[in-house]
């Protein structure tokens, strides 16, 4: 494919919606399952940008590898609201705005992952 479009004239245009700056590394949040064998990744807005399925987690079956890859899911988004309510807190915005999100807490969202893998009863 030949692109002859000039993206650096973009990255001075203010009124343009394409933007070629950077504001840093984007965050990716990653959940695997306990074997390694399945994985999912969320961005910074919860929306899936990645899989992980080895052979040996396709030979379990489909119905097995759905039900893994929608948990892991459910975690890595939840692990992506965990990672907004850090950034808050790094930016200094006070707990009860914080709470007033609803955003998990790093006991909150360890206890998710204890029990979608069995290590701590429901």
């Amino acid at each position: 494919m030949n692109d002859d479009y000039d993206y650096d004239d973009l990255a001075d245009d203010v009124d343009s919606p394409v933007s070629t700056k950077s504001v840093g590394p984007p965050q990716v949040y990653e959940v695997f399952n306990p074997d390694h064998t399945v994985g999912v990744a969320c961005d910074r807005d919860g929306e899936i940008v990645g899989l992980h399925i080895t052979d040996d987690a396709r030979d379990n079956g489909d119905t097995w590898l759905s039900a893994e890859i929608l948990k892991l899911a459910g975690l890595a988004h939840t692990k992506s609201r965990l990672g907004l309510r850090r950034e808050m807190e790094a930016n200094g915005a006070r707990a009860y705005t914080i709470d007033s999100f609803g955003l998990p807490t790093e006991a909150g969202y360890q206890t998710m992952e204890d029990e979608a893998f069995g290590l701590r009863p429901a």
